[in-house]
């Protein structure tokens, strides 16, 4: 029997596999909602890459979306997005399969379940999306740090929104597709005469169709706008013309003028794909990224030396404590850590 289990993913010693698996259903409805602990993430994702759980797994997918289509019985559902998920979840199976036949690499598979997860989670995260409109109302989606979700407005516009930002339209949208931001997101905007707008607490983007990153954060005082595709129009109070962007550029609000570069996109938009890149960027602004990407709070000791340190990585799916012992490679920090608080203290040796 405990080979059994051993093939399927149960670990030895547990002789009741009812029991593991309606562990493993809490897990996976607590990692669609981004709230495992680094620990429990750890051990879902696991548990997801055993080929042995493949029929386990499609099965607790099919119940996530199932499940959601009960909570908002009565309501109009959006059909060109529940067939859009159920194509990606028959997507993800057959890709299983002919990974089984192909004997593809075992990144591929995490790929697929991860990329399927994440359009389930968008159902839990995003109910809002299967209710009817209503006029006068506006829509507002606010995403907590530690969590990202995608969502479709009704232009057909894919919108990725990222830890600890608030999304809001009206429900008049179709009219005047406009959107207010704050924090950070990333569009797909769908092509059409009438301009799309993203307003911000500095200034305002303006396309037509196009792919691009905005950044706005209070805070910080921020404003930023990354174009992966297409062009775009940046405006600001703060500063007399307009700035015309195109694929591969970048403008920063700096005082009262625009600071344009081009850059490497990926730097800015790889976080709706569950990646964070870092190029030679200092530890306190690595400190800021990894507050909102995990829900957490760092303090860095008074030491201008590790206003110093940089680092030059990418981080893809780590848990919060793989992250922390990355940090440690430069021998440089030692850090501790309040499971409670969930405050990190970070000093120079």
């Amino acid at each position: 029997m405990e080979k059994f289990f051993k093939k399927m993913g149960v670990p030895q010693g547990i002789g009741n596999a009812a029991v593991y698996y309606t562990r493993m259903e809490k897990l996976f409805s607590k990692y669609l909602q981004s709230v495992c602990t680094p620990e429990e993430f750890q051990e879902i994702t696991n548990w997801m890459m055993q080929t042995g759980n493949n029929d386990r797994l499609s099965a607790m997918m099919h119940q996530q979306w199932e499940k959601v289509v009960l909570q908002e019985s009565g309501h109009e559902v959006n059909h060109a997005l529940w067939q859009k998920i159920r194509s990606a979840i028959d997507e993800q199976e057959n890709s299983v399969l002919q990974r089984r036949i192909q004997n593809y690499k075992w990144g591929l598979r995490a790929a697929a379940i991860l990329v399927t997860a994440l359009i389930v989670a968008n159902l839990l995260l995003a109910p809002r999306l299967f209710l009817n409109e209503q006029r006068g109302q506006s829509i507002c989606t606010t995403v907590p740090n530690g969590a990202r979700t995608n969502l479709v407005l009704p232009d057909g516009s894919e919108v990725w929104l990222n830890s600890g930002s608030t999304l809001s339209y009206s429900t008049n949208f179709s009219k005047k597709r406009g959107v207010e931001l704050e924090g950070e997101a990333y569009f797909k905007v769908t092509k059409s005469s009438a301009p799309f707008r993203v307003s911000t607490t500095f200034g305002q983007v303006e396309v037509t169709g196009t792919a691009f990153n905005v950044k706005t954060l209070s805070p910080e005082n921020e404003f930023e706008t990354t174009v992966e595709e297409g062009t775009v129009i940046v405006k600001s109070p703060r500063v007399r013309r307009a700035a015309e962007l195109k694929a591969g550029q970048q403008a920063r609000l700096t005082g009262s003028r625009w600071k344009l570069a081009k850059v490497e996109t990926d730097l800015y938009t790889s976080w709706k794909e569950g990646k964070i890149i870092f190029r030679s960027e200092n530890l306190p602004n690595v400190a800021k990224r990894l507050e909102r990407w995990y829900n957490i709070r760092i303090e860095l000791d008074n030491d201008p030396r590790l206003r110093k340190i940089n680092y030059t990585g990418t981080l893809e799916m780590e848990s919060f404590s793989e992250v922390l012992e990355l940090l440690k490679v430069t021998d440089s920090i030692d850090f501790t850590y309040n499971d409670k608080t969930r405050i990190v203290r970070i000093t120079h040796r």
